[in-house]
């Protein structure tokens, strides 16, 4: 009986983590969507440099979640360990802790936020006819994001309860709504670079009003109480927070300072045109990374029962199952890139947007699989190593950077190229080994993470090559056909080379039951 048991409260995990990856990629789907719909008629209507300050703002709201990362990063870890073990007055304490201390620093964020635009075209390099509208860009996208700072705790809900593809859901519905927003207004008023920030803001505030409901569905005995609130809580956060904004700054360092560097020291056309190479590389990064995130709740809820059996076949798992996905888009960039960037941006040189964005993508080649190994830092609360690491592999990555800038003539390509230098050293190095060491197994156990992404990729990339000898890519119609039929092949393919027999048929029957739905 036990047995039967054990059986189907894991098939009830793997509905639950196939359930959250499929809710994951359709919000991805439709993310590139907009991007890729919106992006080349920016570019058309105001250019590629206007086009750019839409990633530069979002890159500064970045450099201001650093900050916020202290205090929010382990939140829902500590509330998590506290509900599972039945600590509720505990994981209150987290809770109304966490909500206070959000509106203190919110209320910073606005304060610093308003200073800095009110004299931005002296911090970066702006043409004098985007002035006011790059201000209103900053300006709304800054309002947007004190607001969520200000609501953060609303939004665990479903992370608590491991349904992560109710956020899922909710966000591939504001994202649409974000997307009319905008379209919206660019057809009835004179194209603004901010009428993507007021779409932004909007799509915010319904995800906002949708935390609050989940909040108060999924989680009725958690309330903000003014006693609840700790100042031992807070410290505890800050404790193991702190370490998470470190690791954030490394990162920062080595590839989130990109296009402002770009700007300061290349020019803003040239970042104008690493914009829009970043593009695709970054909607394949973004999947990897949700996908790796939906089974975070898993692993900490197995961690909490101190299961690390449990754990390390999660990672598996999900490596394999991140293998198999995100391959397929990065060998179709590599063989299409041109053909697609000729279609996507025609006002643009395909051949450089082609080569940034592989050199940009290029440390994916190695490490898609391996992006669960991220979280384990997290989950067995690790995070000061870790966020050492990344400092330092970021500081030496930004001084290199600077010198080959400076006194070479690589211009962008030294930018993108040394960061992913950069970061395949310190996951060869680091993260593979020590997240293995800390949970008590051998370093080398996850070295084989990068077997499968490397073995599907280049498999993938053969076929590819096969198929641009027997299908042109000169038109719309024949690029998403051919992707189509790519994408098909690319999945069979990568499922046979890295999945077990259980997870495909697993996969597989996921699959026809969404189909038949």
């Amino acid at each position: 009986m036990g047995r039967k048991t054990l059986v189907n409260l894991e098939l009830t995990r793997n509905q639950q983590n196939l359930i959250n990856t499929g809710a994951t990629a359709v919000t991805m789907f439709v993310t590139v969507c907009i991007g890729f719909f919106l992006s080349p008629y920016i570019v058309a209507k105001l250019g590629a440099e206007a086009n750019a300050f839409v990633a530069l703002a979002n890159n500064f709201i970045s450099y201001a979640m650093i900050a916020r990362q202290a205090l929010d990063s382990m939140g829902s870890r500590f509330i998590m360990i506290a509900y599972y073990n039945g600590e509720i007055e505990k994981a209150r304490k987290y809770y109304s802790s966490l909500f206070i201390g959000d509106l203190v620093l919110a209320g910073v964020f606005l304060i610093l936020g308003f200073l800095c635009i009110l004299k931005l075209e002296l911090i970066i390099d702006i043409s004098d006819n985007l002035v006011y509208d790059v201000k209103m860009l900053f300006s709304l996208l800054f309002a947007n994001f004190v607001i969520s700072t200000a609501v953060t705790v609303w939004s665990i809900a479903p992370y608590v309860v491991n349904k992560l593809y109710l956020s899922s859901i909710r966000t591939a519905q504001a994202s649409l709504i974000r997307a009319v927003v905008i379209v919206l207004m660019f057809s009835v008023f004179n194209v603004k670079v901010y009428f993507i920030a007021v779409g932004t803001l909007i799509a915010g505030l319904i995800n906002y009003c949708y935390d609050f409901h989940y909040k108060k569905k999924l989680l009725k005995e958690f309330r903000i109480r003014k006693e609840d609130f700790s100042k031992e809580a807070i410290k505890e956060l800050l404790s193991s927070g702190i370490w998470n904004s470190v690791s954030s700054l490394g990162a920062t360092f080595t590839n989130g300072l990109d296009l402002l560097i770009t700007n300061l020291f290349v020019g803003a056309t040239p970042m104008g045109v690493l914009s829009i190479a970043k593009t695709m590389p970054g909607f394949i990064n973004t999947l990897n990374e949700q996908i790796a995130t939906v089974f975070t709740p898993s692993m900490i809820i197995d961690y909490a029962k101190d299961d690390k059996i449990a754990i390390v076949k999660t990672i598996k798992q999900s490596s394999r199952i991140i293998s198999v996905i995100c391959t397929i888009p990065l060998a179709f960039l590599v063989v299409y890139g041109s053909e697609f960037y000729s279609l996507w941006q025609p006002t643009q040189d395909a051949k450089v947007l082609q080569t940034l964005s592989i050199i940009t993508i290029a440390g994916r080649f190695l490490f898609s699989g391996m992006q669960p190994l991220f979280n384990i830092f997290t989950v067995v609360n690790k995070v000061k190593q870790n966020s050492i690491v990344m400092l330092v592999t970021g500081v030496i990555t930004m001084v290199v950077t600077f010198i080959l800038v400076k006194f070479t003539s690589l211009g962008v390509y030294a930018v993108v190229s040394v960061s992913v230098i950069g970061c395949a050293i310190k996951n060869l190095v680091f993260v593979i080994p020590f997240s293995a060491k800390y949970l008590g197994i051998k370093k080398s156990s996850f070295f084989y993470t990068i077997l499968p992404s490397v073995g599907c990729t280049l498999i993938l990339c053969g076929i590819g090559f096969v198929f641009k000898i027997v299908f042109k890519c000169n038109t719309w119609i024949s690029m998403i056909l051919v992707a189509g039929l790519f994408a098909i092949v690319g999945f069979e393919v990568s499922s046979l080379v890295v999945l077990n027999k259980e997870e495909r048929k697993l996969l597989f029957e996921k699959l026809l039951k969404v189909i038949k739905r």
